[in-house]
Formats: C-alpha cells, structure tokens, sequence
C-alpha cells in the first residue's frame, strides 16, 4: 500500500512540474501599426520582440496587401489561408529569414478585397497550411478588421 502511494506521489509530482512549463513561453498577439514611412502593419508576435509568426503589410488606400508568413527551411512558398470556410491556395517567394536561422519567410502579394482577407476582417478566424502543417492562429478580428480597413482603396 506505501509503494503504491508513493508511486502516485511521484507521478502526481511530475504532472504538476510539467504543468508549469509552458506558463515559461510568452504569448503571441496581433497588433496593428501604422506610420507614414513604413505604412501599415498587422503583425502576429510576441511583444517587444523580433518574433513573428505572421505579418501584413500594404501602402494605405492601396489595395494591395503583401501577406509574409514564418516558416521552416524546405517549406514550399505556397500556403493555404483559411478563414472559416472561406480559403483559397496562393503561391508566393521564399527567402530566408535575416533573424532567425532555419527560418523561411514566404511572401504572398493578395488584394485587399481578397475574400480570404474580406473573412478574416468580418470573423477573426485565421488558419494557414503550409507543407502539411496546420498553423490555427488566435482570432485576429479587431486587429484585421482596422488593418484592412486602412489598406482598401
């Protein structure tokens, strides 16, 4: 009976040890910026850092959004962007990340009235797929929503 309490002790322990782990790693957010130099940004990253899982970038009232996703090394510059039931498959160019080695960032020039991006806009939901794997991003409705808005024509 102790051997059988202690063994649930441990194991107890090594739960609740590795419950604390991922409290460690900091949360990605959206953001929105917009200055006359660089135009306008919506950005998925951790705050204060130069890590980013997804950016888009346009000139205001162009029309025009240049959508860069981060990805591995060897992933194809081809993605699909979901928005609920709404995607579609775009192929872009790929070139390595300046910041993070084994990085790859694959540039996708859409519309702003892309109906991908009309969703995203309207929902929040946001998911992308690229060389198999599945990138469910937190819902981005207010951040997109005033993104696009400062981008359509």
């Amino acid at each position: 009976m102790m051997r059988r309490f202690a063994i649930l002790a441990l194991a107890a322990a090594a739960a609740l040890s590795g419950c604390a782990l991922p409290a460690d790693r900091p949360r990605m957010t959206w953001g929105v910026t917009a200055t006359r130099e660089e135009g306008a940004k919506l950005v998925l990253g951790v705050a204060a850092t130069d890590e980013v899982r997804l950016m888009m970038t346009c000139q205001p009232r162009s029309g025009a959004v240049t959508v860069t996703i981060v990805g591995r090394s060897g992933d194809g510059a081809v993605a699909e962007i979901h928005s609920g039931k709404i995607w579609n498959r775009y192929t872009g160019a790929g070139h390595a990340d300046d910041e993070f080695p084994g990085a790859m960032d694959i540039d996708f020039h859409l519309d702003a009235a892309d109906p991908v991006l009309t969703h995203i806009a309207d929902t929040g939901e946001i998911m992308v797929i690229l060389t198999g794997r599945r990138l469910i991003l937190p819902n981005a409705f207010a951040p997109a929503h005033d993104f696009l808005a400062i981008c359509r024509r």
